[in-house]
């Protein structure tokens, strides 16, 4: 069993990926997903078996006691735990998926994440017009970051985003966010990401999904702090936020964050 730094006692069992919850803990739902769900977006999808376990998600994990600190605000948090491995080629992923407009805002809500345990490359793609079903999807900019243990990052408006897995074991990663519309159609018409990851002979290679078209370049990034948006990799989102919710008040009011968003990133 491995702690995570989640800031709460939480382990994880590192041959079966399977998450440990200390006492008094509470988690309101966990779900797994195999390749059967997501097979429509993989590089390959007759290179795995539709039984093979993919990941599982834990959602909504506090103590009763902090509960309200997060519910005040709808806050909702979790934990995913990606397998190793690969499907065929490619790399481990989740399904990942767009955030849609909320009532009052004109910018789609942000969503924060960090790296529990392994090593993980997060696609982010961004498209304004995700919905619009009259072509192929088309995609205004395309980054890839590589995060370890706990490095965070914070999705941007109109951004697409998806985790994989490119270590040795299971990799697990948490996420802060505000509830509202989730879009997993725009990713599922395209069979995937504008990039697939694949391992060859050991090495990561992006492949370009050929349903796209006009696909700008990859841009390749770490991610940086930024104390007054709550991103400190030193410090769980979980606690950052107890501490001081003040700070990630971008993920239910993002219209006057996105240059400050913006400079968490470097290419």
């Amino acid at each position: 069993m491995r702690q995570l730094n989640f800031g709460l006692p939480i382990s994880i069992d590192e041959k079966n990926g399977e998450v440990r919850l200390g006492k008094d803990i509470l988690c309101e739902s966990a779900a797994a997903k195999n390749f059967s769900g997501i097979k429509h977006l993989a590089y390959n999808e007759g290179e795995a078996d539709d039984n093979e376990h993919c990941y599982t998600f834990y959602q909504n994990i506090w103590t009763s006691q902090d509960a309200p600190v997060f519910q005040q605000r709808q806050m909702t948090n979790g934990i995913t735990v990606l397998m190793p491995g690969l499907m065929g080629y490619e790399c481990r992923k989740n399904s990942g998926h767009y955030h849609g407009l909320s009532q009052g805002h004109t910018s789609t809500l942000p969503e924060v994440y960090e790296v529990l345990c392994g090593k993980a490359v997060f696609l982010m793609q961004q498209s304004h017009d995700f919905l619009d079903e009259r072509g192929p999807l088309q995609v205004e900019r395309l980054r890839a970051f590589f995060l370890h243990e706990g490095e965070k990052v914070v999705v941007p408006s109109f951004t697409a985003h998806c985790v994989i897995n490119v270590g040795e074991g299971p990799m697990a990663f948490g996420n802060l966010s505000v509830p509202c519309p989730l879009h997993y159609e725009p990713i599922g018409r395209m069979h995937g990401f504008g990039m697939y990851l694949l391992k060859v002979d050991g090495q990561l290679v992006f492949v370009p999904n050929s349903r796209y078209k006009d696909l700008p370049q990859l841009e390749i990034g770490r991610p940086r702090e930024c104390g007054k948006l709550g991103i400190q990799f030193n410090k769980p989102l979980y606690t950052a936020y107890k501490e001081n919710p003040e700070q990630f008040e971008y993920l239910w009011n993002p219209e006057p964050y996105g240059d400050a968003i913006d400079t968490l990133y470097e290419g």
